[in-house]
């Protein structure tokens, strides 16, 4: 898969895979860790212009693969507020085309980057959320009520969820990631403004 200017991200290791849990420890010194997946990413943003980083984001989202998903969702953190913006819309369509397991991921970076977020949010929970995907394996393509974003973004607007397993437990996915991920942004261990 072409994933532009993040091809080099994985170099050999799950690189993704500490941004799934967001442990930050210093004294970590496996070669693949937060520390280290945060460095990748920042030199790849210093050695590239915002143009190609904001094509790589979208290739990211394109993949069928969710750790390519993950990893768009920690770079669009660190992209200007402009490109932002026009990248956001890139990520609402992709919750409405793909499924993933990253999708509360992906709504805890919405409601970080997008000032409508909560319209948004409030139409979903209101009137439900359709994903509608082609599935490659089977051929064909599918229609799904997706109970986990749903739980996700009641979890987003309100602070509350319940899960249970026919919610894949959205609510709770999009807690504990937003918990660890806003103390990165807020202690600037996750520096978003490289441009």
């Amino acid at each position: 898969m072409n994933y532009g200017v993040f091809n080099d991200f994985w170099n050999g290791h799950p690189n993704h895979l500490p941004l799934l849990q967001l442990r930050y420890s210093e004294e970590n010194t496996q070669e693949w860790n937060l520390i280290n997946s945060f460095k990748i990413l920042d030199d790849i943003f210093l050695k590239n212009n915002e143009i190609d980083l904001g094509t790589g984001i979208k290739l990211l989202l394109r993949a069928e693969n969710w750790r390519a998903h993950l990893v768009a969702c920690i770079a669009i953190l660190k992209i200007s507020k402009h490109q932002q913006n026009l990248l956001k819309t890139d990520f609402w369509e992709f919750l409405e085309t793909k499924f993933s397991m990253v999708s509360p991921q992906i709504l805890v970076i919405l409601s970080i980057i997008d000032n409508d977020f909560e319209t948004r949010a409030k139409n979903i929970s209101k009137n439900g959320f359709i994903v509608s995907y082609y599935n490659p394996r089977t051929k064909e393509n599918i229609k799904k009520n997706s109970a986990k974003i749903i739980s996700s973004i009641e979890y987003l607007l309100n602070g509350k969820y319940s899960d249970i397993i026919e919610n894949e437990n959205g609510g709770i996915h999009s807690k504990k990631w937003k918990d660890k991920l806003i103390p990165l942004i807020e202690s600037n261990k996750l520096s978003t403004q490289h441009l």
